[in-house]
């Protein structure tokens, strides 16, 4: 039972999930904003992962990915700044992004690092469930991180 788990055990309803793109507004920001949201009584928070064609993404997010991006952002910078996050935070972490730089990082190294940081669970809008189901569930289940599409 992760995070997110224990979470929706005691907390059936009115969550309050905070949205917010990793490097933004600054490179540094990811870890203060994240801890921010949990002093000011969030829940769980969902990062972004900047991706440099958020097609799917409204104009707010598109803008901040595209700052964050030009802030030096990646996902490597992200597993970064997260390896320390455990000794400060304690909410869910939900990340989420586009397929193709979790392609491109590997998919298993991706749910390595998650595992390792202390992610939750991922949200991959543009993973086709099938896909998912037939290449890449038992590798989420062996890392322990939820899947959301």
């Amino acid at each position: 039972m992760n995070r997110i788990d224990q979470l929706f055990s005691k907390k059936q309803q009115n969550v309050l999930n905070i949205y917010c793109t990793a490097g933004y507004p600054n490179l540094a920001d990811t870890l203060p904003v994240i801890k921010a949201t949990e002093a000011a009584g969030a829940d769980m928070v969902e990062l972004g992962m900047p991706f440099s064609d958020p097609l799917a993404d409204g104009p707010v997010i598109q803008a901040s990915s595209t700052k964050a991006i030009a802030n030096g952002m990646s996902i490597k910078t992200l597993f970064e700044q997260l390896k320390e996050m455990r000794s400060s935070f304690n909410l869910p972490l939900i990340l989420m992004g586009y397929i193709n730089p979790v392609l491109q990082f590997g998919m298993e190294n991706f749910l390595q690092h998650c595992a390792a940081v202390g992610v939750d669970g991922i949200i991959l809008p543009d993973l086709p469930m099938q896909e998912y189901e037939e290449d890449y569930k038992p590798l989420f289940e062996k890392y322990g991180q939820h899947w959301y599409s």
